[in-house]
């Protein structure tokens, strides 16, 4: 190598080497070290009298028998399909109306847009106030709506203790992160929206099909590539979430939720971690989640061959 080529190479590598250090010491080390503790019986505060041992699989085995980690897989899969459907239809359905030539149409966009880049403390705040049992506007708006038709008398709506009964906790953490999360998704679709090919309409309309059929028959397939997108990214995001059920069910008790009704694998992962001082059984914790969330990409992309179309 020349000197000139010696000094580019050292150059370009100087510039990386920022990069390089970061991904390293922030990333890869944290990465290979906590798969090193998942088979031990790695704590957050060791003791002298209990060092950290090598244990195997008894981590892994241990969280796949356990029926905490059973709950919380289930809690994470319903949460996760419940907010797929409610936050991807919408979000489609909104994005092709503000996509029209509408008045107010960056104005909407906006608003929509707003609680994806709000503070989950803020508007957890402001969610526990909306749900809260007494005086919550949420039952406000339940009880009107009872009065109004009737159906206080017929079948009794009462005001719902959303964050402090098991039956509804989950349901409550589902709607503020698909509220959350709705106009990241119509941003997308939206995007998507934009490069399909105006003439496919204009052959529609000249074929007289209404707006439900060029929806279904145009739209929906050629926007098949951007819901792919969505749904990969929302799924991830779904199978991760903390912030949420924490802001909303976390209690002076460390449950998530009443009965742990909002226990995500997160959640738990936090839990054995920082309160019950398990950094080797959380890691494989953590581990298992990683493992899953691997196994459902990998068939959402195998399946997706057969109805992605990107021509």
């Amino acid at each position: 190598m020349n000197a000139k080529r010696w000094r580019d190479a050292r150059d370009g590598y100087s510039m990386l080497l920022p990069t390089i250090v970061g991904v390293l010491v922030f990333f890869a080390f944290p990465l290979a070290y906590s798969l090193f503790l998942s088979f031990t019986n790695g704590r957050l505060l060791a003791r002298l009298d209990e060092p950290t041992r090598f244990i195997g699989l008894e981590n892994y085995l241990t969280a796949l028998k356990s029926p905490v980690f059973q709950d919380a897989l289930k809690i994470t899969f319903t949460f996760s399909v419940a907010v797929l459907i409610f936050s991807i239809i919408p979000a489609l359905l909104l994005a092709v109306l503000i996509n029209e030539k509408i008045k107010g149409q960056s104005f909407f966009r906006s608003i929509y847009f707003v609680p994806v880049v709000a503070s989950v403390v803020g508007i957890s705040l402001v969610w526990r106030f909306l749900f809260n049992k007494d005086f919550g506007w949420i039952n406000l708006a339940i009880e009107w709506f009872g009065k109004l038709t009737g159906l206080n008398k017929s079948i009794g709506l009462v005001p719902i203790s959303w964050l402090g009964n098991a039956n509804y906790a989950l349901t409550a953490v589902i709607i503020v992160f698909v509220w959350k999360t709705i106009g990241y998704n119509m941003v997308i679709f939206m995007a998507g929206l934009q490069g399909i090919n105006k003439q496919l309409y204009e052959a529609a309309n000249i074929d007289g099909a209404n707006r439900w059929q060029t929806l279904v028959n145009i739209t929906v397939p050629m926007l098949s590539p951007t819901t792919f997108f969505i749904v990969v990214t929302t799924l991830i995001s779904c199978l991760q979430v903390f912030d949420v059920p924490y802001a909303l069910g976390w209690t002076r008790g460390n449950q998530a939720g009443p009965a742990d009704s909002m226990l995500t694998n997160v959640l738990q992962l936090y839990r054995e971690a920082f309160i019950n001082n398990s950094t080797g059984y959380s890691s494989a914790l953590a581990w298992l989640l990683t493992i899953i969330i691997l196994i459902i990409t990998v068939v959402q992309f195998r399946v997706s061959q057969r109805w992605v179309n990107y021509d």
